[in-house]
């Protein structure tokens, strides 16, 4: 799995850090060859996941889906997942 983080400072709070563990480990259970993208804005963290095959794109929508409900965690997806073939989401901070 590759990831990318941007907006992030050099030194990150654990809570933050074992967070984003959490999510990058339900999505390599689904596909471990899977793109991650993580940016982090004033007023979210955008997330933007790249499944190696397409059949990997509803397994993947359904551990995030399920690893924000457990969580109650509120999510902002991104509309065109199947003609892109990425899942893009915001998760609001403040």
């Amino acid at each position: 799995m590759e990831i990318e983080r941007s907006g992030f400072p050099e030194i990150l709070n654990d809570n933050d850090e074992v967070f984003l563990q959490m999510i990058f480990g339900s999505i390599e259970s689904v596909d471990e060859l899977s793109h991650i993208k993580v940016c982090r804005t004033p007023h979210s963290l955008h997330i933007r996941i790249a499944p190696s095959n397409p059949e990997y794109l509803e397994p993947v929508l359904y551990e995030i889906l399920n690893f924000s409900n457990m969580f109650g965690i509120r999510l902002e997806l991104g509309k065109s997942m199947k003609t892109s073939g990425a899942i893009t989401f915001d998760i609001p901070t403040s």
